[in-house]
């Protein structure tokens, strides 16, 4: 896939209209539909916080071998929710699973 088909499909998978899209990477809107036909290329500055947003690296978004589903249903499911939340609460959310990962890992170090 190209890059303009990877940023379509993550926007599609994500049902973010053509102007959300262009609000998260701070350009117009023309300016996404030219990149999602390839009709022009974006700076590298909005490939990262599309790249940012979306959790994928810059090399995938760019690859021409994309795999069809990024992520599960479940995990497109916490993703949306977690989009939904006011940004105080999204650091919460983020504490909290760093803190079950952690704990996790001591766990893990016990054990051995």
């Amino acid at each position: 896939m190209s890059l303009g088909e990877n940023l379509r499909t993550l926007r599609a998978k994500s049902r973010i209209t053509l102007l959300e899209q262009s609000e998260i990477a701070g350009v117009s809107m023309n300016s996404v539909y030219r990149w999602e036909h390839n009709l022009s290329v974006p700076r590298s500055v909005n490939l990262k916080k599309i790249a940012d947003y979306y959790g994928v690296t810059l090399s995938w978004l760019m690859s021409d071998n994309s795999p069809a589903s990024l992520v599960s249903e479940e995990e497109q499911s916490l993703l949306d929710m977690y989009r939904e939340l006011p940004v105080r609460n999204r650091f919460k959310v983020l504490g909290y699973v760093e803190r079950m990962c952690a704990e996790g890992y001591e766990r893990l170090q016990q054990a051995v």
